[in-house]
């Protein structure tokens, strides 16, 4: 018994010197993509890519909000999801009315971040676009 516990503490210590050891090259040399110079961000391809997408993204964030923003009638709303909530309430199915009721809030909660991303995030990567010469896609 006394063998089989020294055995485990053994390799416990070495797997975690082992770690250590793997880890302590990266931690000591940050690669170049990881600086925290005021050109961060996507280089090459990516940023290429990117920037390619600007116009598509602003479209996405436009309908994403539309449809969550829909009325009763419209699937993936709010009140589509409120209204099916109130549907199996009243079927006695709280279960479903309680995830239901989960999903409007989880929706509800994404419009204003969407709306910052809009207003913020979406101009400011633009300038970023232009700044580095990588266009904006359109």
């Amino acid at each position: 018994m006394r063998t089989s516990i020294r055995r485990i503490a053994v390799l416990g210590v070495t797997a975690a010197a082992l770690t250590m050891s793997a880890a302590a090259p990266a931690l000591a040399d940050p690669s170049p993509g990881n600086s925290s110079g005021s050109s961060a961000g996507p280089t090459g391809e990516r940023a290429k890519k990117l920037c390619g997408k600007l116009p598509q993204l602003g479209a996405r964030i436009d309908k994403v909000l539309a449809r969550l923003q829909g009325g009763p009638d419209q699937p993936g709303s709010i009140e589509f999801a409120k209204k099916r909530a109130e549907r199996a309430r009243t079927n006695g199915n709280t279960a479903l009315a309680t995830a239901l009721d989960s999903r409007a809030k989880a929706r509800a909660d994404m419009i204003p971040v969407l709306q910052k991303r809009k207003t913020d995030g979406l101009p400011k990567l633009t300038e970023w676009c232009t700044s580095h010469g990588y266009g904006t896609g359109k």
